[in-house]
């Protein structure tokens, strides 16, 4: 997956670019001295690469979780009822979702760790980390537009939009169990 894909996802995306690059060149320096110091320093750019990357999507997450929460005001306020238990059921699974993220095992790991993951993975989870990126703006997308239909009070296509909200956090959720599949050797 090359950079110039990720950055169509989120403008976010350059300033993760930049950080790794900070990172890059203290890096080199130590490869210049050190024989064999290339492949290290490739798995290490992707760790951190995988680490921004979930913070990025924690953090979309988060926002998606707030919307839906700004969109409560509105529905309870209509005495919209028939929705309470869905946005309820939603956001605990955002918040369930964007700490496995949070948390998740990083995308290579050290030396001494019990599992290792090799190189064709780690392009593996590059492609999950990706489908993450874009799944996660597409239900900040829809958030956002549900917080909008809640105060416009357009409830009939706000119950359409809950459900394709759903439809897109079950997605994720199998992208989030796919990589750690992957993660986990399984």
């Amino acid at each position: 997956m090359s950079e110039a894909v990720i950055f169509l996802v989120d403008g976010k995306m350059s300033e993760i670019v930049g950080r790794i690059k900070d990172r890059y060149a203290l890096l080199e320096k130590i490869e210049s001295v050190i024989p064999g110091f290339r492949g290290y320093k490739e798995k290490e750019i992707r760790r951190e690469s995988d680490r921004l990357v979930r913070d990025h999507v924690y953090s979309v997450l988060y926002e998606a979780k707030q919307y839906l929460r700004d969109a409560l005001v509105p529905v309870i306020e209509a005495e919209r009822r028939e929705f309470y238990p869905q946005l309820n059921r939603i956001i605990a699974k955002l918040d369930r979702l964007a700490e496995q993220i949070n948390h998740a095992d990083y995308g290579y790991s050290g030396f001494f760790n019990a599992v290792k993951i090799k190189e064709p993975e780690l392009d593996l989870l590059i492609e999950y980390d990706y489908n993450l990126i874009s799944l996660a703006s597409d239900i900040r997308n829809v958030t956002l537009n549900l917080k909008q239909l809640a105060y416009r009070k357009d409830f009939n296509v706000f119950g359409e939009k809950l459900l394709e909200l759903e439809s897109k956090i079950a997605r994720l959720d199998e992208a989030v169990i796919g990589r750690e599949r992957i993660i986990r050797g399984v």
